[in-house]
């Protein structure tokens, strides 16, 4: 009955969603889709942003250009960055951060809150009135390990449900619980859910699911091996976690989860009344290993936009053809991601003390420059892409005109 009442609920949750089809947003002063994504915490960490005002002027200085979306990311590790009853600000709680910018972020979200301010509600207003899209991207497994920093950097970034069940996380052919949670676990994708549904309240316009923030999302915990030896009748501890076998038990727990996400902001748009829209960004390469089954989701017209890039830095090069053909003629718009920054790493805990000491000056990092994004731009669009997704822009002059065909 139990495994009946499992299959009954999905069915009525994937029926729920298959009456919607697929929005993609519109391009604005251009004729391609141009998003970009403020991963919400640097401008924190480095002081740009400290008041509601700051906000404000940094998506309006956007009204002139090319991009219409804005992803405004919400999550940090598995921390939001926004004022909730039920989830933490990143280094809440601390009285001694691994970097500086740690504690000016974590002081300054705070301050946000207490004062009333909803910084994800600032956000998505500041949109509106500059005639942007807003969506909330969450990462959906940006977790640090325990041991990073000597365990500085879990305690600023990775959240009490992270912290309170590691029998949630995955866990190794030994048993052993590893960094990043599981979507095996019922209990996982309703902590994810959670944070969208909350987020889903605000007058946004979508929510973006970041896959490649970070892999993976599943291994060898208990849900997984039973799904294995139910499916296959062999040992799954002696099969490696990125072996293909492992796919479509993969992509039934995150499918699931991709559903009742769906449904989640069917309810909240139907409230509103418009469709609030969602999208997916994922790896060209490994996206199958991960669970993503965008074949479906895209079939069944819950997407409105895909983003395909590749995991690591950028620079990156593949054919998006084959997810255009895959999108075609279903309302789903498959836009080119651009990882913009080329090299170098973020600021470890020993390089901000050096820095801070004045024996070592801060590092700037390689971008894609404006007759890059340009040259580069034209190829998608050639292949088909409905746009480009910028992910760490670095030449904001870019901006003004990547858009056009």
């Amino acid at each position: 009955m139990r495994f009946l009442h499992f299959t009954i609920t999905g069915f009525l949750v994937l029926t729920a969603a298959l009456s919607f089809a697929a929005d993609p947003p519109a391009p604005r002063n251009c004729g391609k889709i141009v998003i970009i994504n403020d991963d919400g915490f640097s401008n924190f960490y480095s002081g740009k942003y400290r008041t509601a005002d700051d906000l404000r002027k940094q998506i309006s200085s956007f009204k002139d250009s090319q991009v219409g979306v804005f992803e405004w990311c919400i999550v940090t590790g598995s921390r939001v960055n926004f004022a909730s009853p039920n989830h933490e600000l990143p280094g809440e709680g601390m009285d001694e951060y691994p970097r500086r910018g740690d504690k000016l972020a974590s002081e300054t979200l705070q301050q946000l809150r207490d004062s009333g301010v909803d910084t994800l509600a600032v956000v998505a207003e500041a949109c509106r009135n500059t005639g942007i899209a807003c969506y909330a991207s969450v990462r959906m497994n940006g977790d640090y390990s325990a041991g990073a920093w000597d365990g500085t950097l879990a305690k600023v970034f990775n959240s009490d449900f992270w912290h309170n069940h590691p029998e949630f996380h995955q866990h190794s052919t030994a048993g052993k619980p590893l960094t990043r949670l599981s979507y095996a676990f019922p209990e996982v994708r309703e902590f994810k859910l959670s944070i969208i549904r909350e987020a889903a309240a605000r007058d946004i316009s979508g929510i973006n699911l970041d896959f490649q923030r970070h892999p993976n999302f599943f291994d060898h915990e208990a849900p997984m091996l039973e799904a294995y030896r139910e499916k296959y009748d062999d040992n799954p501890l002696k099969v490696t976690s990125v072996d293909p076998r492992w796919d479509s038990i993969k992509a039934k727990f995150m499918t699931k989860f991709v559903a009742d996400t769906r449904a989640i902001l069917d309810q909240a748009g139907k409230q509103k009344g418009k469709r609030i829209g969602l999208s997916v960004r994922i790896g060209w390469e490994k996206y199958r290993t991960w669970g993503c089954d965008i074949e479906t989701w895209i079939k069944n017209g819950w997407i409105d936009y895909l983003v395909v890039g590749q995991y690591g830095l950028g620079g990156y090069e593949f054919d998006i053809s084959p997810f255009v053909e895959m999108a075609k003629g279903t309302g789903c718009a498959v836009l080119f991601g651009e990882e913009c920054i080329l090299d170098g790493h973020d600021t470890t805990a020993a390089e901000d003390k050096l820095i801070a000491e004045g024996k070592m000056k801060l590092k700037k990092r390689g971008t894609l420059s404006s007759a890059q994004h340009h040259e580069r731009a034209a190829r998608w669009y050639k292949a088909g892409a409905d746009g480009v997704h910028l992910f760490n822009v670095g030449d904001r002059s870019v901006l003004k005109s990547i858009g056009n065909e």
